[in-house]
């Protein structure tokens, strides 16, 4: 019996002090990994319509992948609006960012802030390479192609046609909430 007391006791003693630390480490991380969080995302928000100066959050109804939407103001008027969406790519969520500006009626902008996409295929989505490609578009749907894109169309990442088009319908989805007038 005093055999399995002693190392019990141990373990026991060595879980406790190591919980107590990965608390500790949690407790002190959190602030900074929030603030770090909410400076990307304010980054992320001036790259996808950088015609506005400040953004506030709207309480408006949402559907499909859309989890947040911004307006950005720059002297007091809407600049544009910035939609953060959540499409389901090939191996997970995919958190973006659209800018849509106001003045110009087109996409000013799209960037992806966190993906689970498979690295050297679907992970080139979140590259200037492709996400360059949305910018300056005219608010009409967009459809995914293989290659030789026209006017509406995204042409597909290789191999990973799935990402592409779970990031072409998220634009849609944005596109249409602001033709609808979802910002009213």
């Amino acid at each position: 019996m005093k055999y399995i007391i002693k190392p019990a006791a141990s373990l026991f003693l060595i879980a406790a002090i190591t919980t107590t630390l990965i608390g500790l480490v949690h407790r002190l991380t959190l602030e900074p990994i929030a603030d770090q969080h909410r400076r990307t995302q304010e980054r992320t928000m001036r790259e996808v319509l950088p015609q506005a100066g400040e953004f506030r959050e709207l309480d408006v109804d949402l559907s499909g992948s859309m989890v947040r939407v911004y307006e950005g103001r720059r002297a007091g008027e809407t600049a544009g609006y910035v939609i953060e969406l959540v499409p389901t790519g090939y191996s997970g969520e995919i958190v973006m960012m659209v800018g849509i500006s106001r003045a110009e009626n087109l996409i000013s902008g799209m960037r992806i802030l966190r993906h689970s996409e498979t690295p050297g295929l679907g992970s080139h989505a979140a590259r200037s390479t492709f996400y360059r490609r949305f910018d300056g578009r005219a608010l009409r749907p967009l459809s995914v192609v293989k290659s030789y894109p026209g006017p509406d169309e995204i042409e597909a990442i290789t191999s990973a046609t799935i990402t592409t088009r779970a990031l072409t319908y998220a634009v849609n989805e944005a596109i249409e909430w602001y033709n609808r007038g979802g910002f009213r």
